[in-house]
């Protein structure tokens, strides 16, 4: 699932097949009609409607155009290769993503994390980085699968391919629906530095097999 382009630009334009994951039916949390869920716990730390940004709407199987690679990092940093969240035990590889040959975002499996290449490095000096993974894929429980859990203050380690680790520190948590998710601001390629990690959340649509909501958590780089 893809989200349909409405003023952004290209190196946004792509948010949706990672952030609109597709998920399986689980049995770990459910309403009273069955339906599983992957709510938020606890209260958001901001408001889910951030108001920079263009709002736009999404729609299943719509596809992008295809981002440009002009959104590089203006500073020489390494690639992201491994994502650590001790609080929730959490030490899994980054995989580099770009495009699916329908124009959504490649996603990877359920052990795996994607960094949206196309966008700024976490480290880079502007703009926000964003990670995405499954809460949950083919019955097996993702690497974000408790990223709803994670409170403001927590850290977040990224170690790039040459070895160097930066630490961020959580300071937004909130969830979202799907069609007000504010891309432009989550996949921002400027401004101040954030790291951006997203998943799945809200109640599951059987019909069309995938959440109705998104789990944001945006992270503050930390003193080296």
């Amino acid at each position: 699932m893809t989200i349909r382009r409405s003023r952004i630009v290209a190196t946004a334009g792509l948010i949706a097949s990672a952030v609109l994951l597709v998920g399986v039916t689980i049995s770990w949390a459910t309403s009273g009609n069955a339906e599983p869920r992957a709510d938020l716990q606890g209260a958001p730390v901001t408001d889910a409607r951030p108001t920079s940004g263009a709002v736009p709407t999404t729609a299943a199987r719509s596809t992008v155009a295809t981002p440009t690679t002009t959104a590089a990092p203006s500073v020489p940093i390494g690639i992201p290769a491994r994502i650590t969240i001790a609080s929730l035990g959490v030490d899994a590889p980054i995989d580099p993503v770009g495009l699916e040959r329908n124009g959504s975002m490649e996603v990877p499996g359920a052990t795996e994390t994607g960094w949206y290449r196309y966008g700024p490095r976490p480290g880079s000096d502007a703009g926000s980085a964003v990670i995405a993974a499954h809460v949950d894929f083919n019955g097996v429980r993702g690497v974000f699968f408790d990223l709803r859990k994670l409170g403001a203050g927590a850290e977040i380690d990224v170690t790039d391919d040459a070895g160097t680790v930066r630490r961020f520190m959580v300071s937004e948590r909130f969830q979202v629906g799907k069609r007000a998710l504010p891309v432009d601001e989550l996949f921002r390629p400027d401004g101040t530095p954030v790291l951006t990690l997203i998943t799945c959340g809200g109640g599951f649509d059987e019909r069309h097999r995938t959440y109705d909501d998104n789990i944001v958590i945006r992270a503050t780089p930390m003193p080296a």
